[in-house]
């Protein structure tokens, strides 16, 4: 429907001029008798009485002013260069005697009618307005040509009545249009005088394509104290625009007064208040925003006006007595290291809503402190190791260093026996290999069928 919707109104747009004319626009009757003129144009007023007529003596007095009189021979009164204040009755009199009246309209005819035509809201009827340059004359009418492309109710064509507002200097006429109606329409607008009518050139638009919000309202810029490099952002809702129904997006665009680019952020459905993360330092920055409706109806509203502000300055002297807050030190050390790291020509931006939120998460945290354990009982074991090679050093060292023990007391020979097995092991030690062995086991008791050295108690009895 749709689409069919479309290229019915393509074709009529393209059709001839003939073929879109929409209403007759002709300039409007006056009363019999009326004398119409244009500015500047010479008029010549005619008695209407019979008795007026010949070479009799008319004396003319205009209905506006008393001070204004005139004397003829003959029933005509010419007026050279009129102006529209020459608007009005012209009473002719013979013998003093009131013989007829002529009216005398002195009007400027319409200029060309630029139309336009906006729906601030899905719940309300489209406005179609015109804005003339100079102010119309009081007799100056105008009225709204209306025809639906694809509507399958009611009259296609239609006119509308439009009235002129003194206080918006405007021509404003409103068109019905049903909620949720996708009806295309095709409308012109009429002005008319008394000496004149203009059309205006057809617009065309669909019902819920036009619709186009007034701009948001109430917007605020302000510093955020110890922030110097932020900057909040809080507006709302047009007062034309009702949010029980539809909601708005918005778009929000700031720059620093010298730049004349602006860094534009679109920002979630039904928020209000942002915050400014990449303001520049002690410079005062221009913010504006728009808004659209949240499914992408319609149109983006203009651009609100302008509204300046300048992030927190930090105060050049602190107060004897008062010592910084740690928080505040480590915003601006990390304000310091954001700047190193910042393009001069170009700024990003982060804009998020007016919440803070720690900077070290937990998974950070754990994997941080996991590394600092494994690394502490690494050192420990490794200091552990080197004690106890160098212990082992130290006693092999004093033992190869001790004086010889002193010798036994002699007592009485016995004989000794010696066995002496008559095939040594092919894997046997010498003579002094086993001296060696005697020796070493002095030291200590030790249990030949366990594999663990328990003569160095060192090891597990650490002094």
């Amino acid at each position: 429907m749709l689409a069919v919707g479309c290229t019915l109104l393509v074709a009529l747009l393209a059709a001839p001029a003939v073929a879109l004319v929409l209403g007759s626009c002709r300039a409007l009757e006056v009363a019999n008798g009326t004398v119409t003129s244009l500015p500047g144009a010479t008029v010549t007023l005619i008695c209407p009485r019979k008795e007026a007529a010949g070479n009799v003596t008319i004396h003319w007095v205009y209905s506006g002013s008393q001070n204004r009189k005139w004397t003829t021979m003959g029933n005509t009164l010419v007026l050279r260069a009129v102006q529209l204040s020459d608007t009005g009755n012209y009473l002719c009199f013979l013998d003093d005697h009131l013989v007829g009246t002529v009216p005398l309209l002195v009007d400027v005819p319409p200029e060309e009618p630029k139309l336009s035509c906006f729906r601030k809201n899905p719940l309300v009827n489209a406005i179609c307005e015109w804005h003339p340059s100079n102010t119309p004359s009081p007799t100056t009418k105008a009225v709204l040509f209306a025809k639906k492309v694809n509507s399958t109710n009611g009259k296609s064509d239609f006119q509308v009545p439009c009235q002129y507002s003194q206080q918006l200097k405007s021509f404003s006429c409103q068109v019905e249009i049903l909620e949720g109606d996708k009806v295309y329409h095709i409308v012109s607008l009429c002005v008319a005088n008394s000496v004149g009518s203009k059309s205006s050139h057809n617009v065309a638009f669909q019902s819920l394509k036009m619709v186009q919000p007034d701009p948001p309202a109430n917007l605020v810029v302000s510093a955020i104290p110890g922030r110097p490099r932020w900057l909040k952002v809080s507006w709302q809702d047009p007062e034309s625009w009702d949010p029980s129904f539809y909601l708005l997006q918005f778009e929000l665009r700031y720059r620093p007064v010298w730049s004349k680019t602006f860094t534009v952020w679109p920002l979630p459905v039904a928020q209000h208040q942002c915050v400014i993360h990449d303001a520049f330092r002690g410079v005062k920055h221009v913010v504006q925003i728009r808004g659209k409706e949240e499914f992408d109806l319609g149109q983006w509203s203009e651009w609100s006006p302008e509204v300046t502000g300048t992030p927190w300055i930090e105060p050049r002297t602190t107060p004897a007595g008062i010592l910084w807050n740690s928080t505040q030190v480590s915003v601006e050390d990390h304000d310091n290291r954001e700047d190193q790291y910042r393009s001069s020509t170009e700024a990003t931006s982060v804009l998020a809503p007016v919440q803070e939120s720690s900077s070290v998460s937990l998974p950070t945290f754990l994997v941080a402190g996991g590394s600092l354990a494994f690394g502490l009982l690494l050192c420990v074991f490794i200091i552990l190791r080197l004690k106890k090679k160098w212990k082992s050093q130290a006693m092999k060292e004093s033992k190869m260093t001790s004086p010889p023990p002193p010798p036994y007391s002699l007592g009485p020979l016995k004989p000794t026996f010696l066995l002496v097995p008559l095939l040594a092991p092919s894997g046997s030690h010498n003579s002094s290999g086993s001296d060696s062995t005697v020796s070493h086991s002095c030291l200590g008791v030790r249990d030949t069928q366990s594999p663990y050295d328990n003569s160095n108690r060192d090891y597990l009895f650490p002094r």
